[in-house]
Order: structure tokens, then C-alpha cells, then sequence
């Protein structure tokens, strides 16, 4: 938050405001601060629709449920609301201004979108301070990996490991277990970032997003607001949504343009709605259990 305030101070405030953009660069600053245009050209509609999808992701994700299932208490909820989507708020609208203060500071230099942050850090502040700021994206990766292993491991000792393969399993054997398949991960991610295929950072973290949140989203919304929903409808819906999400992927998201989480979500929600209805609905007692979540809290 502080460094594109800190930029702008070192341009001054004449240099930003109106002539915000380099114009070494062609480039029209007043169709560079509209958010529907890009590149000098109006945005479509489907480039809309996949910016916005990304918020579907959000309900799949699970390093962010995991916050929710461990709040103190629901007493809790609304605040945490409140602040989450604030803080959210914030980061974006900061993260837009990064770069846009880094193309004017950098002009003609900027070869690479993702070290803007990076290069606006070291060519302003001293090497300390600059030390300081960038270990924040360490941080921000590690809170990130961390939180995902940990849901790896639990889910695989828990709802693998444990009902499958060895129902008998002590405590310390699904311990191990959940180590050993971090350890697995890593080596795999490992792999997957040494691969000289590998498009950056931002390609897989796309991918993951639309991943996760074509198979999880719409079981977690349902869930929540469906009573009907049962196991047939949700497992059906977690397949097809990544099943939807991976094909969209390889053979038509270039073709149309269209992020694959929006076929993936649409379909695992109907998927799930369709199934749920023509199975078993669940035991009476799953009922009783939602109704009762609905109720407030003391």
C-alpha cells in the first residue's frame, strides 16, 4: 500500500496528475484509466465476464474456507465479513495504482507485468527498506503454500486415507501420512516449476482458481443455502465441474476467450441441482442439522 504512495511522491504529484502515463509509450492516458478499454480498444464482453468470474473462485478455495471453519465463533462472522471484503477492497484498488505509478516511473523498461512491484521497491527505497518491502512477497506466498498444504495433507489423511485405505489408522499414522503427501506435492510442484513449459506464476495460479472453483464453489453455495442438496448431487458436481473446467481449458478457452471457470461453475451447479433432485433426498436428520445452522447465534 505504502510504495505507490511513495512513488508518486518521488515523481510529484505534477508528473502523475493529468499526464499519469509515460508519452514515450503511445499510449492514450485517457483510454488507460477507462476500465473497459485495453490496448486502445474497447474490452468485449466475454473479457468482462471472465474478469468478473473471478470472484466465483473464491468459494472454492480451500486455504480461504479454512479461515472460516476455524473462526473463533459465528459471533465473529459479520465482522469478519466486514473487514475481509474492505481489506480486499483496498488490495485491488492498490494493486490497479502500482501499476499504473510503475509505468510511468519505469516507461519504456517494463519488460516484465509481474516484477512491476519488484522494480518500482528497488529503484526507490535504499537497499534495507527495499529488503523489507519485498520479503512482503515472500510472505504472501508462504501464507498461501502453507495454508494449501495443510489442506492437502488433512483432507487426504481424513477422507482418504483413513476410510479407504487403512480404517484402523492411528492418530500418528494419518500424521505421517498427511507429511508424506506434502512431501509428494512439493516435489511435484517443484517439478512443475523447473518445467521450461511452466507460462509464470500467474498461468498457474489461473489455473488452480478456475480448478478449484469450478469443482468446490457450487457445492459450498448449495450447501449453505440448499437443503436438498445430498452426496450424489455434490460428488457428481465436484467431477463435472473440474471435468467442465479442464476441458474448457485445453481445447476452447483460447478459441473464445472465455475464463474456464464460467462453463465449469455453470455446469457443476446444474450438475448438482439436477442430481440432488433426481436421488434420494437426504435423512431428515441432515435437515434438522441446516435448520438449525440458520437459526442466530446468541
Amino acid at each position: 500500500l505504502a510504495v505507490p504512495i511513495l512513488v508518486v511522491i518521488v515523481l510529484g504529484t505534477g508528473n502523475i496528475v493529468p499526464n499519469l502515463v509515460n508519452s514515450g509509450l503511445n499510449v492514450d492516458a485517457k483510454d488507460y484509466l477507462n476500465i473497459f478499454m485495453q490496448d486502445g480498444k474497447p474490452i468485449s464482453g466475454i473479457s468482462i465476464a471472465s474478469q468478473l468470474a473471478w470472484g466465483l473462485g473464491y468459494m472454492g478455495m480451500p486455504h480461504i474456507l479454512i479461515r472460516y471453519i476455524s473462526i473463533k465463533s459465528e459471533k465473529e462472522m459479520k465482522k469478519s465479513r466486514i473487514v475481509g471484503t474492505c481489506w480486499t477492497g483496498i488490495i485491488l484498488v492498490m494493486a490497479s495504482v502500482v501499476g499504473m505509478v510503475g509505468l510511468k516511473y519505469l516507461g519504456g523498461g517494463l519488460t516484465d507485468n509481474s516484477q512491476v512491484f519488484i522494480r518500482l521497491v528497488r529503484g526507490v527505497f535504499p537497499a534495507l527498506v527495499a529488503g523489507i518491502l519485498l520479503s512482503a512477497i515472500l510472505a504472501a506466498s508462504m501464507s498461501t503454500a502453507d495454508s494449501q498444504l495443510l489442506a492437502s495433507s488433512s483432507a487426504f489423511s481424513s477422507d482418504v486415507y483413513k476410510p479407504i485405505f487403512r480404517k484402523s489408522a492411528s492418530d500418528k499414522e494419518m500424521l505421517w501420512a498427511g507429511r508424506i503427501v506434502v512431501i509428494i506435492i512439493s516435489v511435484v510442484a517443484l517439478a512443475i516449476a523447473m518445467n521450461p513449459d511452466c507460462e509464470g506464476i500467474m498461468a498457474l495460479v489461473s489455473n488452480a482458481w478456475g480448478a478449484f472453483g469450478s469443482a468446490f464453489g457450487p457445492v459450498i453455495v448449495l450447501s449453505l443455502y440448499w437443503k436438498r442438496l445430498n452426496y450424489n448431487g455434490a460428488l457428481a458436481s465436484i467431477i463435472v465441474g473440474f471435468a467442465v473446467d479442464m476441458l474448457w481449458y485445453k481445447f476452447l478457452a483460447t478459441p473464445t476467450g472465455l475464463y474456464e471457470i464460467v462453463p465449469g461453475f455453470a455446469a457443476a451447479f446444474i450438475t448438482a441441482i439436477v442430481v440432488s433432485l433426481l436421488t434420494k433426498k437426504p435423512d431428515d436428520k441432515v435437515a434438522e442439522i441446516f435448520e438449525k445452522a440458520k437459526l442466530p447465534t446468541e
